[in-house]
């Protein structure tokens, strides 16, 4: 693993350790708390396991399919979580505090799995050549 690699790792793991502390103080463990959180960990959990799938995938097409797909995953996601929040801020049936800060967890986690399977990839072609 490259350096660059290991000090993202590093800050990525930061992130979500002060997303977690901040979740613990601003989370609320009524029920609208609790269904934010559900809700943002589930969706967190999709995107994890959709990202890392398609990221693997996309890179064996190449880097430039590669980033593509990363760019427009990611104006998906946010695309997506803008108007769960603006929804949730309407209904009030669910934190969107909440579910912000736990998606956002699974969202650095998720950055963790995409630089450790980018790495891994670009770790393959310099053996290869």
């Amino acid at each position: 693993m490259t350096r660059t690699a290991a000090q993202g790792l590093v800050m990525v793991g930061a992130f979500v350790v002060l997303l977690v502390v901040a979740s613990v103080g601003f989370i609320k463990l009524d029920p609208p708390g609790v269904r934010g959180t559900v809700i943002g960990a589930g969706l967190g959990l999709v995107n994890l396991l959709v990202g890392w799938l398609v990221t693997r995938h996309s890179l064996r097409h190449g880097m430039k399919s590669a980033m593509t797909t990363l760019a427009g995953g990611f104006l998906a996601r946010l695309f997506v979580v803008v108007v769960l929040i603006l929804l949730f801020r309407r209904t009030g049936a669910v934190d969107p505090t909440a579910f912000a800060l736990t998606f956002l967890v699974f969202f650095f986690a998720y950055l963790g799995v995409e630089v450790v399977v980018v790495e891994r990839s670009l770790d393959r072609t310099r053996r290869a050549a």
